[in-house]
Parts: structure tokens; sequence; C-alpha cells
């Protein structure tokens, strides 16, 4: 059974303890919540770790931008690892979370034991494409911060060509998903895209080769972009496997969850 906690004053958790010597820590999507990996978290052994990201959920939404950054998060959550265990942690991330699980890695390898980045990238290579994500991060955090309420952006985040294969979904999965969406504070989601979006990401793809902790990458085989992403960074990231899911898009674990469950717990976390 999951039970909530606070960590210091900023996150909001959802803990399930175990008996069992394994430890997970598990982090959601942009829009997403600890809410989006309670279905497959339950079939987990172990601890499982499922904090809402900032600006997210439950989470502080008020503090100051600086605080969002993908590095300062990613120093957060070993010290909340390290209030509970000892021992290393398997990390999941998704998307956003993906991003922040391989920054985590990379900063704190002696804390990860096993790494699965679900649709992540390792961040832009060209400073100039990176430039033209952070304006359109801006532009977008404008839009959230001005907007009267969320339903028109929510409206736009749910039809773009990414998300696609969500509205072949069942009505109730799509009704979740949307809620979640729903729920999210329009600022908090702001601070996040200007703190920590793909734009702000450090470049991470010369960091790849020296990457150590065994790493499982996974796409769906609907989406092409993440699916060529996870191709090349598995080309460089030693001890790592690549893992495309057939007939599923860029939210793997909604939308064929036994798939990639299945995957992991052939590979017994190793």
């Amino acid at each position: 059974m999951f039970f909530k906690a606070k960590f210091s004053k900023y996150y909001y958790i959802k803990i399930k303890n175990s008996t069992a010597p394994l430890y997970w820590l598990l982090l959601h999507g942009f829009m997403g919540t600890h809410k989006e990996f309670l279905n497959v978290a339950t079939q987990l052994p172990g601890t499982i770790i499922i904090p809402d990201l900032l600006g997210h959920g439950q989470s502080d939404v008020n503090n100051d931008t600086k605080y969002f950054s993908i590095e300062q998060q990613a120093d957060d959550l070993v010290a909340l690892s390290k209030q509970i265990t000892t021992q290393k942690v398997n990390i999941w991330g998704y998307s956003m979370g993906g991003r922040l699980a391989l920054a985590l890695a990379l900063r704190y390898p002696e804390i990860v034991n096993h790494l699965y980045l679900e649709s992540s990238t390792a961040g832009i290579k060209s400073p100039a494409a990176r430039q033209a994500r952070i304006t359109n991060d801006h532009n977008l955090a404008l839009r959230l911060q001005t907007a009267t309420s969320l339903t028109d952006f929510v409206d736009f985040w749910e039809n773009l060509p990414l998300f696609h294969s969500q509205k072949d979904l069942s009505f109730e999965t799509q009704t979740f998903v949307r809620n979640q969406r729903l729920q999210q504070s329009g600022i908090g989601l702001a601070k996040s895209l200007c703190g920590m979006g793909t734009g702000k990401m450090p470049n991470y793809w010369n960091q790849l080769p020296f990457l150590q902790s065994t790493t499982t990458l996974f796409a769906g085989e609907l989406d092409t972009k993440f699916s060529n992403i996870t191709r090349d960074m598995q080309l460089l990231i030693p001890n790592s496997k690549r893992v495309i899911i057939p007939g599923v898009g860029h939210n793997v674990h909604l939308e064929n969850p036994n798939a990639i469950l299945t995957t992991i717990l052939q590979r017994k976390y190793l």
C-alpha cells in the first residue's frame, strides 16, 4: 500500500514500503504526477518512491525558478533517496522524468543500480537549436501564465503529434490522463518549462560514453522521433540495451504497461 509523505517543504511523494531488498525511483513526464506510475508501480517488487516533480501535482509551484533546474532537482532526489536507503536505486524516468533520471545518473553514479529511460533524450546538441527550444518553451510558459484556465493549453497539448497514438486508448484511460493535466497549476508548469525544459537541459551527449549504470532505453514503435534518439543514445552508452515496444507511441507505460513491465522484470533489475 502506498502512503503519502513530504520531502522538505518542496516535494510531495508517494512511497510503497517493502521488505524486498530493492528500491525504485519513478519520475513522471511533463504535465504528469505520481499517479501516472501507480499502476505499474504496484507490480514492481521492492520499495517504490514516486515524487511529484516541482511544478507538478502537489509539489511546490511557488519557489524560485532556479530550484526547478534539472541539476537542482537531481540533487534533491538524491538527498531524498538517501533518507530512505543507503542501497543503490533503480531509476525509471519517462520523457521529462527520463531527462532528469539521466542527469541524476551522470551526477551520482554511485547511487544508481539500473537506469530505465523511457522516451527520453540526452539533450539538444546544436546551440542554435537549443536556443530555439528555450524560446519556444518560454512562449509556452507565457501562454500558461496568462491563461484563464488550463483547458485550452491541455487541448493544444493533447493534439500534438507526439500523443496521437493516445487517442486509441480507452475512454477511461484518456479521461484519467486529461483530468491529471487539467488539475495542474499553470504557474507551476510554466516554471518547469523555464527551469528544466529540454532547451535548458545541459547537452549530455558527450557524457554518455561515461555513463556507469546498466541502462535500458525504451521507445514506442510509433514514436519515430524518440525511437531514433534512443538508437543514437544506445550506440554511445556502455552496458546498455534498447527496446522498442510495438504498436505504441510516446508514453509506453501508459499505452502498453504489460509490455514494458515484462521487459523490466525479465531483466531481473540488473
